[in-house]
């Protein structure tokens, strides 16, 4: 039953404190010294949690159930309104310091859906890993552009240079924050100068090497899943990404297609993928050790709700000896290299890399497009991979046409 005034005005505790509900998780919390303090109990994340609201009659009932649709609609876009309350408060009593600026920051652009969960995972890793341990806990305004200029030189020593621009790109961000917040009125990023990054293609072998890298993975000392994971990877040249979150459900062995989801492709379309013969029988070979959890290539450690690590693969390759040779995604370039100068249509090895125009209008996407074409090449790739033991070759001038 919702409260109403005469029922505050008369709730009364004896002896321990005493809850009145008014339904949704809010209540009034009655304490034997007569004080009523307003309360929302709330699920976070997997957490119980109870939110502070101010005490009746400062806070009215009316302006009560305010308080509570307020905190409601922050749980519905996942931010924790105990959370935002002490990050308000922080800001109130005049802590800016960067680290809770940049909390502030990334609450907004979540709450504005400007970020997917797993963008703003990877863009908090940077700055907690790159940022916070050397001036998250300084006030803003006290942050001088030589002062990051240090940090950033860090990444630079040690080659990290693309995740440089990252960071950087990061900080000048939380700064216009804080600047748009009237915390602070200078962006001191803007003033650092770092030589242009000139980005290197991921290390991927010549066509000559495709037989010891064949061998390589099929007598390494692997586990199952890294071992179907890294043939599959060669098989189809997908990302890591893509064929780490591949799901069983995805696979269609009748039709020998695979159905990757917008929501785990890189340009955030559907995706088909044409399952070589010998893709389709790695897979079917895996569906003993796997086939009963959610993701093909389940993780070790917990199976049941995760697929393997996101390092699992270049680490296989590192463990084989391709450090500095080889990388998963420089699958994609041999791939491409190859059947390119086997002569097969730009078009389709295109559209099977999923390497797709961003402009390109939605309602003329068409995911199968090629795909009888593709079918046979995959196929195509697949055989010249089979025969990677130096004897079946193709000259690499040679020039493929397909029937």
């Amino acid at each position: 039953m919702k409260l109403n005034i005469s029922t505050i005005k008369n709730a009364k505790a004896k002896d321990k404190p005493k809850r009145f509900s008014d339904g949704k998780g809010l209540y009034l919390l009655v304490n034997p010294n007569g004080s009523k303090w307003w309360r929302l109990d709330y699920r976070i994340n997997g957490k119980r949690k109870t939110l502070s609201m101010g005490v009746f009659p400062d806070v009215n009932l009316a302006q009560a159930r305010e308080k509570m649709m307020e905190a409601k609609a922050l749980i519905a876009q996942g931010i924790d309104p105990s959370e935002n309350k002490k990050q308000a408060k922080e800001k109130r009593d005049g802590k800016y310091n960067f680290r809770n600026i940049a909390i502030l920051w990334r609450n907004e652009s979540v709450a504005n859906k400007e970020w997917s969960r797993n963008h703003e995972l990877k863009v908090w890793r940077t700055l907690e890993m790159n940022v916070f341990p050397y001036f998250g806990h300084k006030d803003i305004k006290d942050i001088s552009a030589p002062e990051i200029k240090e940090v950033l030189k860090l990444m630079e020593k040690r080659g990290a240079t693309e995740l440089l621009k990252k960071v950087k790109q990061r900080c000048s961000a939380v700064f216009n924050y804080a600047i748009s917040e009237g915390l602070t009125d200078n962006n001191p990023t803007l003033a650092l100068k770092f030589r242009k990054h000139i980005a290197e293609n991921h290390n991927h072998i010549t066509y000559q090497d495709l037989p010891e890298l064949v061998q390589s993975i099929e007598h390494g000392n692997l586990a199952p899943t890294v071992k179907a994971g890294l043939k599959i990877a060669l098989l189809t040249f997908q990302r890591t990404h893509e064929i780490r979150f591949a799901q069983w459900q995805h696979i269609d062995f009748d039709t020998g297609l695979w159905h990757i989801p917008a929501t785990i492709m890189k340009m955030k379309r559907d995706h088909i993928v044409p399952l070589s013969k010998q893709a389709v029988a790695i897979l079917k070979g895996l569906q003993p050790i796997t086939g009963h959890y959610k993701y093909v290539f389940a993780s070790n450690v917990d199976p049941d709700k995760k697929p393997m690590n996101s390092n699992a693969l270049i680490n296989a390759l590192y463990a084989l000896g391709w450090k500095h040779r080889m990388t998963t995604h420089g699958f994609r370039h041999l791939a491409s290299t190859v059947l390119h100068e086997c002569g097969f249509d730009p078009r389709h090895i295109e559209k099977q890399l999923s390497h797709e125009n961003k402009n390109t209008i939605a309602g003329t996407y068409n995911k199968a497009e090629y795909l009888a074409e593709r079918i046979k090449m995959m196929q195509f790739w697949a055989d010249l991979i089979d025969n990677a033991d130096g004897k079946n070759i193709i000259p690499i001038n040679h020039k493929k046409t397909i029937s």
